[in-house]
């Protein structure tokens, strides 16, 4: 009997060895679902740059639980690239306002609901004794909030929201929603937006996510020309997912949550219930 060697010719085909699929990307929102553990986080770097004169970086970390975001700590600092620092166009204040402590540096804790302000012009406006303002419930962010973003993908509810309204390009997701809508899905958007901006202004955003489906870099875009909004562009990072955070408040010794009426020129309105 004679023998055969099957080649790799066989009837006129060829085989080809058998190449895997490529990965579906992971699910960005399991991703962030197996994030929310108790005393675990994220560290968080924002930049608006040249918003009109005024430019603003912030950062800090996220706490997370087992529900969402538990906890925030992030410091921010208004910078105005345009300003002559050599002008001596008045006499400088002999004692320190608002008016004059807008570019120092502003720490705002926030835990649940509660939120406690150190530094900037809150800070400055603070009765002897006391170095935190505290307001519950209070905001993520405090007076230089205006300036920085306010669109969360690390909160659940906002990312489920922006991968709805996104259309996907490998690891991007390139999408826009109108204030009002992020204002009904988003808690964080409500605890962060103090200020007066038109529900029908729309929030641009490029959102990168990690191979393991994790926000890592977020681009947004605000433009309004009917509200007199010109373009302003926001960029943030978020890094060392998992890592341990812990955010705790201020000892209550050095708490207020009372102003000194005659340095009080800037207030933080009330903030949203829920």
């Amino acid at each position: 009997m004679k023998k055969y060697v099957i080649s790799g010719v066989v009837a006129g085909f060829v085989l080809v060895p058998s190449v895997p699929a490529l990965a579906a990307p992971n699910d960005p929102l399991a991703a962030l679902r197996a994030q929310l553990r108790e005393g675990r986080g994220v560290t968080v770097q924002q930049r608006t740059p040249g918003r009109d004169t005024t430019s603003l970086t912030r950062g800090g970390r996220l706490q997370f639980d087992k529900h969402g975001i538990a906890g925030s700590d992030l410091t921010a600092k208004l910078s105005f690239p345009g300003k002559d620092e050599t002008a001596d166009e008045f006499d400088p204040p002999k004692e320190e306002n608002q008016a004059t402590s807008l570019d120092k540096p502003e720490r705002t804790v926030r835990i649940g609901r509660t939120s406690y302000v150190k530094g900037g012009p809150i800070g400055a406006a603070l009765p002897a004794g006391k170095t935190w303002y505290k307001q519950s419930p209070g905001w993520t962010s405090g007076m230089t909030a205006i300036e920085g973003d306010f669109i969360n993908p690390a909160e659940l509810s906002t990312l489920k929201a922006m991968l709805s309204h996104s259309k996907r390009s490998g690891s991007t997701y390139k999408g826009s929603m109108t204030v009002k809508e992020l204002l009904r899905v988003s808690a964080w958007t409500r605890a962060t937006l103090w200020w007066k901006l038109a529900s029908g202004v729309k929030v641009n955003w490029t959102l990168t996510v990690t191979p393991a489906g994790l926000p890592r870099t977020m681009s947004t875009r605000l433009s309004s020309p009917k509200a007199g909004l010109g373009p302003v562009t926001m960029e943030t990072t978020y890094s060392g997912w998992g890592a341990k955070v812990s955010i705790k408040a201020p000892p209550a010794s050095e708490t207020t949550t009372e102003l000194d009426s005659d340095k009080a020129l800037l207030r933080l309105p009330p903030a949203p219930k829920r």
